[in-house]
């Protein structure tokens, strides 16, 4: 990896697991992850349709905060931002901002993470995902950002905020919702169905849960197509405080075929069981 271009993700709810999660982050810092937020923003793919462009500017003691963009997904956003440190601001590309945003006045984020781009000594792009346990159904989703997180470790006294009408219609009619309602035996003896699979043009997300807590999430997916095209989706991430409901992504992957297979595996690699066709509702 770069050394300009880190990502790296936290958890938002709960102390414990705020601390918990920033062990996680600093351990990833010293690992190499796969960077999607560049592909997702770049000008020559055509998400333009999802974008919502803001280009507003707040400024603090830190310095200014111009949001670009914001993209809405599926039980995601995505925002763009470019920040400008003021000459007393020590500020590099291993220091990150995580937003919080409140959507129509509540709060629904379970996972934050980002990426921070040296564009020059003053000059830095902020990427953000916030993953977010649901999303409301409305066409037009007014989002509160407010960049109030530094570091994960350390609030910032005079947060940058912004509020941003944002439309989700366009991916609404965009976005492909694959059935499964699977229960699924894991290797420790745990059990988890699977619900749904839902893809739309930014990233495909499946969706499963328990009855009760899961111990650990020693568990992957493959996605196959008809044609024998594979995909693996890791790193599951839990949508709420009981770890009983988890969502895990891919992004930069869109299903638009009418039948997949989805293939449950072990983090060796083994098949946990045969493979389950899901079709598009």
């Amino acid at each position: 990896m770069s050394n300009d271009m880190l990502l790296v993700e936290g958890q938002s709810k709960g102390s414990r697991l705020r601390k918990i999660w920033f062990v996680v982050v600093l351990f990833l810092i010293l690992v190499i992850g796969v960077i999607v937020f560049y592909y997702l923003f770049n000008k020559d793919l055509n998400f333009e349709t999802y974008k919502t462009v803001v280009g507003k500017t707040t400024e603090n003691s830190l310095g200014s905060l111009t949001l670009n963009e914001v993209i809405v997904d599926d039980n995601q956003i995505l925002l763009n931002a470019t920040f400008k440190p003021e000459n007393d601001t020590l500020f590099d590309y291993q220091i990150f901002f995580f937003p919080q945003v409140l959507i129509n006045g509540k709060e629904f984020t379970v996972r934050n993470g980002g990426q921070s781009i040296a564009q020059s000594d003053k000059t830095y792009t902020i990427y953000s995902s916030v993953k977010l346990s649901e999303l409301p159904k409305d066409e037009t989703l007014n989002l509160d950002i407010r960049y109030n997180d530094w570091n994960g470790k350390k609030a910032i006294d005079e947060p940058w905020n912004f509020q941003v009408e944002a439309s989700q219609k366009q991916l609404q009619n965009d976005r492909n919702v694959f059935s499964v309602k699977k229960k699924l035996k894991l290797i420790d003896g745990q059990q988890i169905t699977i619900d749904r699979v839902v893809s739309t043009p930014i990233s495909t997300t499946i969706y499963f849960h328990s009855d009760t807590a899961l111990l650990n999430n020693a568990i992957q997916f493959n996605i196959q197509s008809t044609s024998g095209e594979l995909w693996r989706l890791n790193a599951a991430y839990p949508l709420n405080e009981d770890n009983t409901k988890w969502g895990v992504r891919l992004d930069a992957l869109y299903l638009t075929e009418k039948t997949y297979y989805l293939i449950p595996i072990a983090t060796d690699g083994n098949e946990l069981g045969s493979k389950i066709k899901m079709t598009k509702k």
